[in-house]
């Protein structure tokens, strides 16, 4: 019991670490529903070593809690355990960890070594004095457990279960794990479609016709520099009279220099390396894995590549050691020839964990000479990382007593040292004779101050003379500079790491022909948008005049959104456009990770659909009211999936009509409800899963004939006007790949039925089904639910059960032009009453429409 009661308390406590902004009751009950079900589960269990059993779970709760909360500080989400792999790197940025470990995040482990105590005693007490543990009563575990599952049944009904498998540590802990034992497959076809046209669009966006700036740099040599936590709050800014980063504002004040102020970071879980991965490759980066983890061994054609093409030599630096985010694999992949590391250079003194900037900058110098012209330098310093802790000796800002030794204040002496770095390597260059033919980019990768920190947002906001959030946090600087150009510029277009790719080619005067870039030319576009996912949650974003984010609970209108200008909140709908739009964007992005099309497209082949959508409105169908169901009622029996059944249907001006789709157990799809009751009262044998020969042999009841695939294919051959609903009973995205492989082009007159909002993405994406049916009828979604998911995704429409018919929803679905489909048999009274009540068609057995 005192187990329970101290995972109880915490809980409490996670919840409130966890910044749980809606449903706290809720979230809490169903937590302790759980707690108590695990507790009572191994208490009366037949194990002897009950106790520790107990203290086990215990720990492993309590360690879970504290590494959660230790996540969502950084991250402002709760990690997958897919990120165990990621612990390798956790002893190289140790003080980092260390850095953000909270007393109350202490108090989820603070405690076992005292229990521990308490327990050996406890043991000892009862031997000596023959003390047991009382029993409890066997019912007791069902009956929690039953609760358990009523009550999800209840919240289920009412719109919940996203709520808690985002926010529940147990659900979201649960569905994670479920998650991990998806096939790659199954994962590839998981994402938004990709087609010819957006590649075309995606294309057209991101390349510049001789506009501004085109060409000024071209045949320089490039020098990227991703600058370490440098963030856009330090540029041309004071501290008590001390420039933070002089060097830097002289580099952006230069005539020859464009500065983006309203530059973003667009990073995942790779932190640093999806910064890189993002500006070389203008790609979203990966939610589940760092990028380089995930898709290293995908082919991809970024700025590397590109310049290659052209001539130039690719080459990247870093004073790290090699194997650090797998850099020595995936750098040569990602085009670079050669990966300059720790190993390349003399180690002398390290300032955190590597290679101070001074030494790492002054040694790089002579590789850069080696290169030879043109050359291309990617270069990633390194000792501006946090937790920003530098030796006193290189401390050059005069701090306020109530600034030291705070991670503000240590971030300023941090940055100011890097940026005397740079100076200093500007200074090499020129003496190098390096400078004047050398088109220089930098920008930082990420933020320095999270905005999720109490004290850090303390001292920013007093610092800044405004509240301190998320459009300052992720605002890191990104300056060009062009030699021998009268170009000084403060540019204001919104954009991020995204944007770099289309926006330095410009300027070099190179086209990216081949491969697929998200990003948009800075100089030559207004279409400035910053979708975010990790910080912020996902469809969260920064546009010209706002910035939205979204909830972490999922709810659209729990979400917020304010003037970037006035700093004032706005209403959330105003962003409900530009939402949808990025959420499309981010989901396109996947779908080329996850299938690696990029190696198809530098390849020549088709792995995907490139088939013109321009019409994305629903296909016109004839009597598009009502859909027969199973082909519809013939000689008095429902449900055949027969030739006679789909015949009868078509006769009768049916141009919808569902089969149910079974496979058999050579993996052939027939048309059948299901292997149970159906196949026997059709065919008078056994209840069981059959070969495809087999069923093609049976005989059908009342003289019908049973359907398979093929037999479908070549009735929809002779009945062109018709359309398919198809309801497949199992692996529905195996059973679409194979009807779009094995009939090509047949995928125009079918429309998948799918029965989770979790299916429409391969539903979507396997080729071009465009149009799909969601079936709500054995789901318990809210009409909330129902509604947002139809504003982001086109559905041919929605089928639902008689009573839900009967509700709201129809009337809110027929608002956003959606139909609305019933399951009934019922007499055409009942028909006509539902019609009325907004419902556009109806499934039905009955062939008179």
């Amino acid at each position: 019991m005192l187990f329970a009661i101290l995972l109880t308390l915490k809980t409490a406590l996670f919840i409130y670490l966890t910044r749980v902004e809606y449903n706290h009751i809720l979230i809490f009950t169903v937590s302790l529903l759980y707690i108590l079900f695990f507790f009572t589960l191994i208490y009366l269990s037949k194990n002897k070593k009950k106790h520790t059993l107990a203290f086990t779970f215990y720990n492993i709760i309590s360690a879970i809690m504290f590494a959660d909360a230790m996540y969502y500080y950084y991250f402002n989400a709760l990690p997958s355990i897919a990120m165990v792999k990621q612990l390798k790197v956790v002893g190289a940025i140790g003080d980092s960890v260390k850095d953000i470990i909270s007393p109350l995040n202490i108090l989820f482990l603070i405690d076992i070594p005292f229990l521990m105590i308490y327990s050996k005693w406890k043991k000892k007490m009862a031997r000596e004095r023959k003390i047991y543990p009382k029993k409890w009563r066997v019912g007791i575990p069902s009956a929690i457990l039953a609760i358990i599952v009523i009550f999800n049944i209840v919240l289920n009904s009412f719109g919940y279960s996203e709520i808690l498998g985002k926010q529940e540590l147990f659900t979201y802990h649960g569905k994670d794990i479920i998650e991990q034992f998806k096939s790659q497959e199954e994962m590839a076809s998981g994402e938004s479609m990709l087609d010819k046209e957006d590649i075309e669009y995606l294309r057209k966006r991101s390349t510049t016709e001789n506009g501004k700036h085109t060409g000024i740099g071209k045949g320089k040599n490039l020098i990227v520099l991703q600058v370490e936590a440098l963030q856009n709050f330090v540029v041309n800014m004071k501290y008590d009279g001390q420039e933070i980063t002089p060097n830097i504002n002289k580099f952006i004040n230069n005539n020859s220099s464009i500065y983006f102020d309203r530059y973003y970071q667009l990073v995942g879980k790779g932190s640093t390396s999806d910064a890189e991965f993002v500006t070389n490759n203008s790609l979203y980066p990966s939610m589940e894995d760092p990028t380089y983890e995930q898709f290293g061994d995908n082919t991809f054609y970024g700025l590397p590549k590109i310049l290659k093409d052209e001539g130039y030599r690719s080459w990247s630096f870093h004073g790290y050691k090699p194997e650090f985010w797998s850099r020595d694999k995936v750098h040569p992949k990602q085009g670079f020839e050669r990966f300059i590391s720790e190993k390349d250079y003399k180690v002398g003194e390290t300032v955190g964990f590597g290679l101070r900037d001074e030494d790492f900058f002054e040694q790089t110098i002579p590789y850069l000479k080696e290169m030879g012209e043109p050359f291309h330098a990617f270069i990633i310093t390194l000792t501006s990382h946090t937790p920003f802790n530098m030796p006193e000796k290189y401390h050059e800002i005069d701090l306020r007593p109530e600034h030291v030794d705070t991670m503000f204040g240590n971030y300023l002496q941090a940055i100011h040292y890097t940026d005397k770095a740079l100076g200093q390597f500007f200074e090499n260059l020129k003496k190098e004779g390096l400078y004047d033919n050398t088109v220089i980019a930098m920008y930082g990768d990420h933020f320095a101050l999270s905005s999720l920190d109490d004290e850090n947002k303390e001292v920013m906001t007093d610092y800044l003379g405004y509240e301190y959030d998320f459009d300052d946090m992720m605002n890191i600087p990104l300056v060009v500079h062009v030699p021998g150009e009268d170009i000084k510029e403060t540019v204001s277009t919104v954009g991020s790491q995204m944007d770099f790719l289309p926006t330095i080619l410009n300027i070099m005067g190179i086209k990216n022909e081949k491969g697929i870039m998200f990003g948009v030319d800075m100089l030559n576009s207004t279409e400035g948008i910053v979708a975010q996912q990790i910080h912020m949650w996902k469809g969260s974003f920064f546009d010209q005049e706002k910035m939205f984010v979204m909830s972490r609970d999922g709810i659209f209108d729990h979400s917020r959104a304010k003037d970037l200008k006035t700093k004032k909140p706005i209403d959330v709908n105003q962003c409900r456009e530009t939402y949808e739009k990025v959420i499309s964007e981010i989901d396109k992005s996947n779908f080329i990770l996850r299938n690696d099309i990029i190696k198809d497209l530098l390849e020549g082949n088709d792995k995907f659909s490139v088939k013109d959508r321009s019409d994305e409105k629903n296909i016109d169908i004839e009597n598009k009211e009502y859909i027969a169901l199973s082909g519809g009622e013939v000689k008095g029996i429902p449900s055949t999936n027969s030739l006679e059944a789909l015949n009868e249907s078509y006769k009768k001006g049916f141009r919808l009509i569902q089969v149910d789709l079974q496979w058999t157990t050579d993996e052939k799809l027939v048309l059948l409800h299901d292997w149970d009751e159906t196949v026997s009262q059709l065919f008078f044998v056994s209840p069981k899963k059959y070969s495809y020969e087999e069923f093609k042999n049976f005989k059908m009841v009342e003289g019908l004939h049973q359907m398979t695939f093929e037999d479908l294919k070549k009735w929809m051959d002779e009945h062109s006007a018709a359309h398919i609903v198809l309801n497949i009973q199992e692996d529905t995205v195996k059973a679409l790949r194979t009807i779009r492989e094995t009939y090509p082009g047949i995928q125009e007159n079918i429309i998948p039925e799918i029965s989770d909002m979790q299916d429409y993405y391969p539903a979507n994406a396997v080729d071009n089904y465009r149009n799909i049916i969601l079936n709500i009828s054995s789901k318990d979604y809210s009409d909330k639910e129902v509604i947002d998911f139809i504003k982001t995704y086109k559905h041919f429409g929605i089928a639902m059960s008689l009573d839900r018919a009967r509700g709201e929803l129809p009337k809110k679905l027929e608002d956003e032009e959606v139909p609305t489909y019933v399951y009934t048999i019922d007499d055409k009274r009942e028909k006509t009453e539902i019609i009325k009540n907004n419902v556009f068609g109806i499934y039905t057995n009955r062939l008179e429409p």
